[in-house]
C-alpha cells in the first residue's frame, strides 16, 4: 500500500512539473540561448554596435545623451525608436537556425546589432528581411524566429534597427531606400511638372501633372530613374535659416505676379529668394514629404549661393538651409530621364 502511494506521489509531481512547462513561456524553458529576443533594461544600455555590409554604427550614451562613435550628437528619436523596438520585440514562429542561415536575403537586409552595459553584453542578434517578415538570430542559438512589433504592424524595422550612420545624426529630412518609395513629384520653374511611380515590383512609370508637361516619345532612361529614387536615403539640413515660410512664399507670389520687376530690370529676380522645384515623395506605408526650393542670397543684391539653397520642409514655418548636393539631382526636367539610353 505504501509503495502504491509513493507511485502516486511521484507520478502527481512529474505531471505538475509537466503542467508548469505546459503553462510557462515556451520560448523560456527550451532553449537557454535564446531566453529572451527582448532586450531588458534598455535603460541600463549605454552601447549599441549595429553592423551590415557596408555599414558600421556604435552608438554611445553618455551623461549629456547619445553620440554617434562617442563624439558626434545624434537624434534622440531615432536612437529610442531603437531601444523601445528592441524592448518590445515578440516571436511569431520558430526555425532552425540552419534555415536562417539558408534564408535568402540581399546583404544590405542582413545586419547584426550588440547591446552593450559598460563592457558587459547584454543582448546581440542578427536581423534579417524576408519577404517583408523580420527574422531574428540571438546569438549564440540554435533557433531563429520571426518577430514583430505589437501594436504596429506596419512598423519598417530595417529602418528603425538601421545600421547607415546617417539614419541617426541630427537634422534627417528624409530617409527612404528606393524600394520604400511609390511616388516622386516634381513640379519645376520652368513649368515642367511630372510624376514617377514605382510599383510593387520595381517598374517605374512617368505621368505629367499639368498640361503644358509633354513626356518625350519612349520609354524613360531605365538607369536615371532607378538613381531618381535612390536619392532620398539621409537628405539633412544643416541648420535653421531664420527665415519664415510666410516671407519666402510672399516673395514667390510677388514675382510670379511681375510686381516686384523694376523698370526694364531682372536685378530683382536673379538677387532675391526665387523658388526653383517643389519636390514631393511618397512611401508605401503613407509617409509624405515635401520640398520646396528657393534659391539662397548671402545678402541683398548678390548672387544666388552656389552651395546652399533655403528649403520649406513639409508644414514647417521656418527655412532651413540644404547644401546643393541633396537638392541638384532632384531638380532635373524631363530630358535627363529620357535621354540617351
Amino acid at each position: 500500500m505504501q509503495n502504491r502511494r509513493s507511485i502516486l506521489v511521484f507520478f502527481i509531481v512529474i505531471l505538475a512539473v509537466l503542467l508548469l512547462i505546459l503553462l510557462a513561456d515556451p520560448l523560456q524553458l527550451r532553449e537557454p540561448g535564446s531566453r529572451s529576443i527582448a532586450l531588458k533594461n534598455m535603460e541600463e544600455v549605454d552601447r549599441v554596435v549595429l553592423v551590415d555590409s557596408y555599414n558600421t554604427t556604435e552608438l554611445i550614451r553618455s551623461d549629456a545623451g547619445w553620440y554617434l562613435f562617442g563624439s558626434e550628437p545624434v537624434s534622440p528619436v531615432a536612437v529610442e525608436n531603437l531601444l523601445i523596438a528592441a524592448s518590445r520585440l515578440e516571436v511569431g514562429s520558430i526555425l532552425a537556425y540552419e534555415e536562417f542561415k539558408e534564408s535568402v536575403g540581399t546583404q544590405e537586409d542582413n545586419r547584426e546589432i550588440t547591446f552593450f552595459k559598460g563592457d558587459k553584453l547584454m543582448l546581440a542578434y542578427g536581423l534579417k528581411t524576408m519577404s517583408g517578415k523580420f527574422l531574428l538570430h540571438p546569438i549564440p542559438s540554435e533557433r531563429a524566429y520571426y518577430v514583430a512589433l505589437p501594436g504596429y504592424p506596419d512598423l519598417d524595422l530595417d529602418r528603425v534597427f538601421s545600421a547607415t550612420p546617417d539614419h541617426y545624426r541630427e537634422h534627417l529630412l528624409i530617409d527612404l531606400r528606393p524600394s520604400d518609395i511609390s511616388s516622386i513629384e516634381i513640379d519645376l520653374a520652368s513649368g515642367e511638372a511630372f510624376r514617377f511611380s514605382q510599383d510593387p515590383e520595381g517598374l517605374i512609370t512617368c505621368d505629367p501633372l499639368n498640361d503644358s508637361t509633354i513626356l518625350p516619345d519612349g520609354a524613360a532612361n531605365e538607369l536615371s530613374t532607378k538613381l531618381l529614387f535612390s536619392y532620398f536615403t539621409s537628405i539633412r539640413y544643416e541648420q535653421r535659416a531664420g527665415i519664415t515660410a510666410d516671407s519666402l512664399l510672399l516673395i514667390d507670389s510677388l514675382l510670379v505676379a511681375d510686381l516686384l520687376l523694376v523698370a526694364d530690370s531682372l536685378l530683382v529676380a536673379d538677387t532675391i529668394p526665387k523658388k526653383m522645384a517643389t519636390i514631393g515623395v511618397t512611401s508605401y506605408s503613407g509617409e509624405h514629404y515635401s520640398l520646396q526650393v528657393f534659391s539662397y542670397h548671402t545678402f541683398p543684391g548678390s548672387k544666388a549661393d552656389l552651395f546652399r539653397a533655403l528649403v520649406l520642409y513639409n508644414d514647417e514655418q521656418d527655412a532651413l538651409f540644404v547644401n546643393y548636393i541633396y537638392l541638384d539631382v532632384l531638380m532635373r526636367g524631363l530630358s535627363h530621364y529620357f535621354g540617351e539610353k
